[in-house]
């Protein structure tokens, strides 16, 4: 839900005018509300957690569309580097299901770089920000946010903080869940910053 439309339009801005339009393609692919499982088809549920069987016949249903969408836009051109920008996980936090967070992001990149056949694929995680800070029950908020951590710092890729975007002031110290407008655009630009440096890192 905070892969908004604003974001996209930021990212796509800053990284075509770095490089080109003709040499930049973006895709992106979103839906609001959903766990990482929704696009890992043999996610595994953590246990004794009780996600019904019904649910879990939903796993990896977002996975096709986005690669559907990746491979349209690729057109069989050649592409020098291919990125992955994931801003996601609010969900996994909230339903308690931080243990298998790691382990399912990276079911998800290793499935793309196989249907994309680029090994060489990096990712760009945004980590989800610390509105629950303050709240008693924010365990598995905090564990998702290590599990990114973790994800980010692995060679070639990256990730990057989320936490001044969410609209936190003196009436509001912690902020909200989602980012406002002015902070999704801040998103946008920061994913793509940190994108052009994953991309020159590698020339």
């Amino acid at each position: 839900s905070n892969m908004t439309g604003a974001v996209r339009d930021a990212f796509s801005d800053r990284v075509q005018e770095r490089f080109g339009k003709k040499n930049a393609s973006v895709v992106m692919r979103m839906k609001s509300g959903r766990g990482i499982r929704f696009w890992v088809a043999d996610y595994r549920q953590p246990a004794g957690r009780g996600i019904s069987q019904k649910a879990m016949n939903s796993n990896g249903q977002e996975y096709k569309p986005l690669i559907e969408d990746a491979l349209a836009a690729a057109k069989n051109q050649s592409f020098d580097s291919v990125g992955f920008i994931w801003m996601q996980g609010e969900s996994d936090a909230n339903n308690r299901l931080s243990e298998v967070y790691e382990e399912s992001f990276l079911k998800l990149v290793g499935q793309l770089r196989k249907d994309l056949k680029r090994v060489d694929l990096y990712y760009v995680i945004g980590r989800i920000n610390d509105y629950a800070k303050s709240r008693p029950d924010n365990v598995h908020w905090k564990r998702v946010r290590e599990a990114q951590i973790k994800l980010g710092k692995t060679p070639g890729n990256a990730w990057i903080d989320t936490d001044d975007l969410n609209g936190g002031n003196a009436d509001n110290p912690d902020g909200d869940i989602h980012f406002p407008r002015e902070g999704a655009l801040r998103l946008g630009r920061r994913f793509a910053d940190k994108a052009i440096e994953m991309i020159n890192s590698k020339k």
